[in-house]
């Protein structure tokens, strides 16, 4: 293996790194990147990899600049790849409030203080993690040695900057067209029903997810396009023969939506929660090695700091606890005037022992869960960490304290005291899965500044700042996409689409699991059939590694179950154009391969950001007009052209990235 042992820029060399440009710069980015992938996360439930557009980006605009330098292009990237992550942190979760009745709106201030406590507390944890993180030599960090890559080529050549812009320009013309005008149909189904069932298949042809499906490959592409053959042509059928759906006035498609509602939702639920609890499981005893070596390195960087090269300086340790307290103290009176505690029907002193008992568990779980996925970010990075794993425990684990408390003393849950403790869990939630999510991207950042001889403590403050912005920007963006589309089958105003509506899977796991502990009253079967199917898989698993095949993504199949055709089909088509333009590169990648092989995740960039910036544009006026077909341009009767038209404008894409990433074959080949 192949560990670099001396940075790109030496500890000697004093470069400028944080700059006025590189903040405002950083604050646009985290900005920008932030709504994109708030509205990816509802959507779907998967973010993309923010740092190597931000990175590109960056470079692009600080040549403008004089003596512009490959430290800055870092801190940028750092900072605005915070966006994702606190996106992550509290799209995640938090609408799972709208989903069980508790909210009706996203209050502007609660979700702004969960995101920024969240965020804050992961990059706080990271620090004393830092060191033994990046040193390991088991620990690969593929995404943060890729970054590091481009920004290294990039430092001498102007490359990247046009693949995102183009991508991104091409992706917003054609959301526009589907989603603002309708002339292109975003998505095409056709089912039929009789007496005894419902059958039919459709796709979609969505822009942001295609490029959504080449960034996440070909291996969890596939994985879910087998989760939705399972959820939507097998399991439709199947149960709407067991469970007929009464409204025969309704259209098939109507039907369809209902059922999935009602039933088949539960399945991708089920599944969701094995693949998240058995990917869990199997990864616990690294982890402890991980936190084992952890506490050891926090006793060297206490007594040898001020002896430390520049390239291995952290925020010093007594600042780090400083604002650990301060901050706990802030989440302290935030429960207390926040929390639904009186609800609960407690006493005084066993209101007290909530809110503390909420705060402790929040610093010790959340602490190790920052701990458990800066190590996953290291050993298979930030893609592909179950991160959905880590957020089923920690909502579940607090889920059960909480209701064994209330049995104890209350016996009998009034809907009241249920609704109540069921809030008071997802709001602990959410904070422990964005200090989870922050330090699964700031670990990786923080192997790119090792890589690259970047000043840890500089990186640190930018996470922060990246942090502070994101949560500022977040919440208004879920609440215009909540007017304008609804979340997970729940509508601001009747008469809405549920077609339309935005799947937000975690938050919808994450309601299920509150709601199992405390109402008991989910439908079992569903959920044990799609507990059943990953169990089937976790078997097949076995089987493909034993033959050395590569593995079936359980996570992977649980989510195409739950999602929407309309998400999942093209994001299956991504991962097969990923496939088909990549295979033909060389295995062996050097300088410009590396490139040519980043070009493609390049352009997917742009139209995951331009198709999800367009998007966020439109939800505007639509929230206004209260209508998402005010700027429809479609004559009656288009939807066969419309459909038409989305397939080629599909196919030319497909061909389109084929051309740039795999027809230049030979040029990668020089590298």
């Amino acid at each position: 293996m192949n560990h670099e042992t001396t940075p790109f820029i030496s500890a000697e060399q004093n470069l400028v790194e944080m700059s006025i440009k590189v903040i405002v710069l950083s604050v646009i980015l985290s900005a920008v990147l932030a709504i994109a992938n708030s509205y990816l996360a509802l959507k779907i439930g998967i973010l993309t990899s923010a740092s190597i557009p931000a990175a590109v980006i960056s470079m692009g605009i600080l040549r403008f600049f004089k003596n512009a330098n490959i430290l800055e292009n870092n801190l940028v990237q750092t900072a605005a790849s915070a966006g994702e992550a606190v996106a992550g942190g509290i799209v995640y979760t938090i609408p799972a409030l709208i989903i069980i009745g508790y909210w009706h709106h996203f209050d502007y201030f609660t979700n702004f203080f969960i995101a920024l406590a969240g965020g804050v507390l992961g990059v706080l944890f990271c620090i004393p993690l830092r060191r033994v993180l990046v040193h390991e030599k088991t620990l690969l960090f593929p995404e943060g040695r890729a970054i590091a890559e481009v920004l290294k080529i990039s430092s001498t050549k102007l490359l990247g900057l046009k693949e995102i812009f183009l991508g991104g320009s091409i992706a917003a013309l054609i959301e526009l067209m589907q989603t603002g005008f309708k002339l292109i149909a975003n998505s095409w189904q056709v089912w039929f029903s009789n007496e005894k069932f419902l059958f039919g298949y459709g796709v979609g042809f969505s822009p942001a997810m295609i490029g959504a499906g080449y960034l996440i490959g070909f291996r969890l592409g596939l994985s879910i396009f087998i989760g939705s053959i399972l959820g939507w042509l097998i399991a439709v059928p199947a149960v709407s023969a067991f469970y007929p759906v009464l409204n025969t006035t309704s259209s098939s498609t109507d039907l369809v939506m209902t059922l999935w509602s009602q039933k088949i939702r539960y399945i991708g639920i089920g599944a969701m929660l094995i693949a998240g609890i058995a990917t869990f499981l199997s990864l616990l005893k690294p982890f402890y090695l991980s936190l084992k070596t952890s506490f050891q390195a926090m006793k060297i960087s206490r007594n040898h700091f001020y002896q430390l090269p520049r390239t291995d300086r952290d925020l010093p340790i007594h600042y780090v606890f400083s604002l650990i307290i301060v901050l706990a103290l802030a989440l302290g009176y935030f429960f207390y005037t926040y929390f639904p505690i009186s609800s609960l029907n407690l006493s005084a002193g066993w209101n007290g022992t909530v809110i503390i008992g909420s705060l402790l568990y929040i610093l010790f779980i959340g602490f190790i869960f920052s701990a458990i996925t800066g190590y996953f970010s290291g050993m298979v990075g930030v893609s592909a960490t179950p991160g959905s794993a880590i957020i089923i425990a920690g909502m579940l684990m607090a889920a059960l304290v909480l209701f064994s408390l209330l049995k104890h003393l209350s016996g009998v849950l009034t809907h009241e005291q249920v609704l109540a403790a069921e809030a008071i869990t997802i709001i602990i939630g959410s904070v422990i899965t964005g200090a989870a999510a922050i330090a699964n991207d700031n670990m990786q950042d923080l192997k790119v500044g090792q890589i690259l001889g970047a000043t840890p403590w500089k990186q640190q403050l930018m996470l922060l700042l990246g942090v502070i912005i994101s949560a500022l920007v977040i919440p208004p963006i879920m609440q215009i996409l909540f007017d304008v589309y609804g979340i997970a089958g729940v509508f601001p105003r009747p008469g809405m689409d549920p077609a339309q509506t935005l799947a937000a899977p975690p938050a919808a796991l994450m309601a299920a699991i509150t709601q199992t502990v405390f109402q008991q009253n989910l439908p079992w079967l569903m959920v044990g059939i799609g507990a059943f199917i990953i169990l089937i898989f976790i078997g097949i698993n076995k089987i493909l590694r034993r033959k050395d095949h590569f593995a079936i993504s359980i996570l992977g199949v649980a989510i195409g179950i739950y999602l929407p055709l309309a998400s999942s089909i093209p994001l299956c088509i991504g991962g097969a154009m990923a496939f088909i333009s990549q295979r033909r590169l060389p295995q062996k990648l050097e300088g410009e391969s590396v490139y040519q092989k980043h070009r493609g995740i390049l352009l997917a960039c742009g139209l995951v950001a331009g198709a999800a910036l367009m998007d966020v544009i439109l939800a505007v006026p639509f929230a206004f007009a209260r209508n998402p077909d005010i700027l429809s341009l479609a004559p009656s009767h288009w939807s066969t052209q419309a459909a038409l038209l989305a397939v080629l404008v599909t196919i030319l894409l497909g061909a389109w990235f084929y051309r740039l990433v795999a027809i230049q074959k030979s040029k990668a080949q020089l590298g």
